[in-house]
């Protein structure tokens, strides 16, 4: 995007929007990522002039690509509407405009859920090592720990990936999560978890760190919970990755990911009596009614249970 003399007034507001975010907003490098890729694909799609400042028809134009994603086309909705209403607060604009761009409706679908029986088999897979040197034990080692930090916890997998050794407390049986917003909340975790954690951090970790087999130009973390192969931090990506390869072991599919551990961790909490407040503190919901799609997953299994039991279902 142009800077300095050569500055559009939208190029501007675009900047002066991402300082914004960042600072004030306290959005994640992801979140902001993704925002900035909107913002530059929108300012891209206009002509000469400045009709984006008189209405909404520009913004409704190239939010109507119907070759784009639903859950894109929200996104980007999302970010165009902060950008005009940041934009108005500034004077930058003759009249209010963010109201006029709506939000496309989805419809929400249930997520997936393993019983506690395939969660316990994806974790034996997960702990099981795929060769017999060092580096395999290693990788066995934290692909348990992660798997048993993402179900132990229900955490977001960016929030498990972006744990230092300093935001987990062992002896308590603790980790300290950053999710939307930066928003801190701390989280119990199980024992199995704290085994995995306490077996990855007393020895594969070290094997790691100390590994030449760089994958990526990434720097090294030493402060990083979860290492890649040369001391980098694990990527988002590779814990994806993971899961997916230990689930089609396990013959549990390829649609296992992270996300479902999260899930399974709030319909698994809910099914044994938690409050479902405690879930959303757990879950790091700003919303309750996030947190209450569960309840509906969790009246699904209600009624398939009574079908296979009472005798007049």
């Amino acid at each position: 995007m142009s800077r300095g003399l050569d500055a559009s007034p939208l190029d501007r507001i675009i900047e002066s929007c991402l300082v914004y975010l960042s600072v004030e907003r306290n959005l994640s490098p992801r979140t902001l990522d993704a925002y900035r890729g909107d913002y530059r694909a929108f300012a891209a799609s206009l002509g000469p002039g400045d009709a984006w400042r008189s209405d909404a028809k520009a913004a409704q134009a190239w939010l109507a690509n119907p070759n784009v994603a639903v859950s894109t086309t929200r996104r980007r909705a999302a970010a165009l509407r902060v950008l005009y209403r940041f934009a108005e607060g500034e004077g930058a604009l003759r009249r209010s405009i963010s109201a006029e761009i709506d939000l496309p409706r989805t419809r929400r679908s249930l997520p997936a859920v393993l019983r506690l029986g395939d969660v316990e088999r994806l974790l034996r897979e997960l702990a099981t090592p795929q060769g017999a040197d060092d580096l395999a034990r290693a990788d066995a080692q934290r692909a348990h720990a992660l798997g048993e930090a993402l179900y132990g916890s229900g955490g977001r997998v960016s929030e498990i990936v972006a744990l230092d050794t300093d935001t987990v407390d062992l002896e308590h049986g603790s980790v300290r999560l950053f999710g939307k917003g930066r928003r801190e909340r701390v989280v119990p975790i199980g024992e199995p978890a704290v085994d995995a954690i306490r077996r990855y951090c007393d020895d594969g970790r070290a094997v790691h760190a100390s590994s030449r087999a760089r994958r990526t130009r990434a720097e090294a973390a030493p402060q990083a919970l979860f290492l890649s192969q040369g001391g980098a931090r694990m990527r988002r990506e590779s814990a994806w990755s993971t899961i997916r390869a230990a689930a089609n072991r396990a013959g549990l599919g390829s649609e296992i990911h992270p996300h479902t551990l999260r899930h399974s961790f709030a319909t698994h909490l809910l099914d044994g009596g938690a409050d479902l407040r405690v879930v959303q503190e757990l879950l790091g919901h700003a919303d309750i009614s996030t947190t209450q799609l569960y309840t509906h997953l969790l009246g699904s299994h209600v009624r398939d249970a009574y079908k296979r039991a009472h005798p007049r279902a």
